[in-house]
């Protein structure tokens, strides 16, 4: 499988989770050239090879047709900051946002058997820290609120706007995603029998 399948792959997957709600949530993969991303208000459920597009690490389109989203700068930064990622997947839940408005300083997991697919951890004891950044509509602002919090082994949510997972390959990005989903969840059902 091709890295540009295994992203089609992951992005139907996520939209068949419901985690990319009216075309939201961007997707990329580092490629030797720079990286594969999303198009621009693409439904993500119909997902096609032609709806990617080929950036340079500066956020410039090299192949494809359509634009990037405003966020693809966003992830363009990530790549420059850290070469150790390999795959960005971005979401739109209802956990992920409401709980970031919720926990601005960031989400704390203690006691999750889930927490051990999160890359390092070996243990449901240790405590994981989930940060959350502002939110900003300026790409290097938000750029910049990550990059005072690197690293963020798993991604980071942004306040009021959903979740981004990284990973050095599609497939543990995508597995990052899936737990801190859970996770999330989990926190979210909680609070709501801790009233």
């Amino acid at each position: 499988m091709t890295s540009q399948d295994e992203l089609l792959a992951a992005i139907s997957w996520a939209a068949q989770q419901g985690w990319t709600p009216a075309t939201g949530g961007n997707f990329s993969a580092r490629m030797p050239q720079g990286y594969l991303v999303t198009a621009s208000g693409r439904d993500k459920t119909r997902i096609q090879a032609d709806d990617l597009l080929l950036c340079d690490l500066e956020g410039q389109v090299l192949e494809g047709n359509g634009k990037p989203s405003a966020e693809s700068d966003l992830h363009a930064a990530l790549y420059r900051l850290d070469p150790t990622i390999g795959c960005i997947l971005h979401t739109h839940t209802v956990a992920s946002t409401v709980l970031s408005r919720r926990f601005p300083e960031g989400i704390k997991l203690n006691g999750f058997e889930m927490q051990k697919a999160l890359q390092g951890n070996h243990t449901h004891d240790a405590t994981v820290h989930l940060p959350v950044v502002p939110n900003s509509q300026d790409m290097n602002e938000l750029a910049d609120h990550v990059r005072t919090g690197w690293p963020m082994p798993w991604g980071f949510l942004v306040a009021g706007h959903g979740i981004y997972a990284v990973g050095e390959t599609i497939a543990a990005c995508r597995r990052h995603l899936e737990a801190i989903e859970f996770l999330l969840a989990c926190v979210l059902e909680e609070s709501r029998w801790s009233k």
